[in-house]
């Protein structure tokens, strides 16, 4: 996913067809994006300026020249090198570790023994880590299933028990898909646990458990290049710590 359509995705399902059409146009051309102006951005789409500035409205920006502040800014966090791309994990990974609140780790392993099966809600690039974590719970016969579809994370609540435990894995903790189910699982009294690659993120304030990693945030060319190594990293020492806890 770019880093452009991460910013907005939340307010995508707000725009028209041929805001979308724009939309998108602009993610795949960012660097002539940002040079165009509003009339020629328009012309380039056959669409009038009116349609690209409620666009931009919808997608909760003041105008055009809003758009076009953020399009300059969009790469600010530019990985120069591979060499600084490897010093950029080196650092989260060092910085996670360093973080790490053992006594969160062990209260989450407690709830893992204590608990009938475990949910893992994965969207996004982070899926094939609930769907990993998932598959070590059930090689040590503890009942787990991950879940990625949108239509059935909202149906959670009914199709859980209170006797669960419902993880989220999360790179930003902001995704709105997961902070809708967060909240209303908060009301309900579900158990529920997140590691989150983001430090204070929305959705860690929303469960019991919630446990931190930390990883620079680096985009390339308007795409998020930010290292989702530690979330694993993470995901092992749990596992590990579970195992060893059922000697």
């Amino acid at each position: 996913m770019s880093n452009l359509v991460n910013q907005f995705s939340a307010n995508l399902s707000k725009l028209s067809h041929a805001e979308k059409h724009i939309f998108y146009y602009i993610d795949s051309n960012i660097n002539k994006a940002k040079n165009q102006s509003l009339t020629a951005m328009a012309e380039s789409n056959n669409v009038s300026t009116t349609t690209i500035v409620r666009m931009c409205n919808k997608l909760g920006l003041s105008g055009f020249s809003e758009l076009k502040y953020l399009l300059k800014n969009l790469d600010t966090t530019l990985v120069q090198k591979d060499n600084d791309y490897l010093e950029n994990i080196k650092n989260s990974v060092s910085s996670s570790l360093s973080n790490l609140n053992m006594n969160t780790i062990n209260n989450l392993v407690q709830l893992i023994n204590t608990s009938t099966k475990i949910i893992i809600i994965s969207v996004g690039l982070s899926k094939p880590m609930g769907e990993y974590f998932s598959k070590l719970l059930m090689q040590s016969n503890k009942g787990s299933f991950y879940i990625y579809e949108s239509h059935i994370i909202d149906l959670i609540d009914k199709s859980a028990d209170k006797n669960d435990l419902i993880i989220f894995i999360s790179n930003s903790g902001e995704t709105e898909t997961l902070l809708k189910v967060a909240e209303k699982l908060s009301y309900r009294n579900f158990k529920t646990a997140a590691i989150v690659n983001s430090p204070d993120s929305t959705l860690s304030k929303l469960v019991q458990i919630p446990i931190n990693s930390y990883s620079e945030k680096s985009n390339l060319s308007g795409y998020d290049i930010t290292p989702r190594s530690t979330l694993l990293l993470i995901i092992d020492i749990i596992f590990g710590i579970y195992i060893n806890s059922k000697k």
